[in-house]
């Protein structure tokens, strides 16, 4: 079974206008493991032709007024993961050797408009991947 890793999109007002990479990523962009998934302030953006982590393949904002909680939030960056996942990298997540994981809204974020659930696709070997994983079907 795909192990799932569960992230934590935290960025407050001062981090965001201290640190746009966080704000950056969109689909395409490829990049490290920040030093620390707790609070994430900084990524380090890499050129996909360099060896990296991790690839963006999905931006989606989610719906609603209020807060849906922790749970319900990452239930839903989940699907919205998987529902993704197919269409940038060319085959199914249950069939993939890459794996997903994902930034979302924390609760703090979601009062200041922050929606974005951003999903990012990574080897399950944690080898460093060279080149896009866009269309790899693998």
């Amino acid at each position: 079974m795909k192990r799932i890793v569960l992230l934590v999109f935290v960025v407050g007002v001062v981090a965001a206008a201290c640190t746009p990479s966080v704000l950056t990523l969109s689909i395409g962009t490829c990049f490290d493991d920040p030093d620390s998934f707790e609070e994430v302030e900084d990524i380090p953006i890499i050129d996909c032709d360099s060896p990296h982590d991790n690839e963006v393949f999905a931006n989606v904002d989610m719906t609603g007024s209020d807060y849906p909680g922790f749970e319900a939030v990452n239930n839903r960056a989940f699907q919205i993961c998987e529902d993704n996942f197919a269409a940038y990298l060319g085959i199914s997540y249950d069939e993939s050797i890459y794996d997903i994981a994902w930034f979302n809204p924390t609760a703090d974020t979601w009062d200041i408009g922050d929606r974005e659930v951003i999903c990012f696709a990574y080897d399950l070997t944690y080898e460093k991947i060279t080149g896009t994983v866009n269309g790899i079907a693998k």
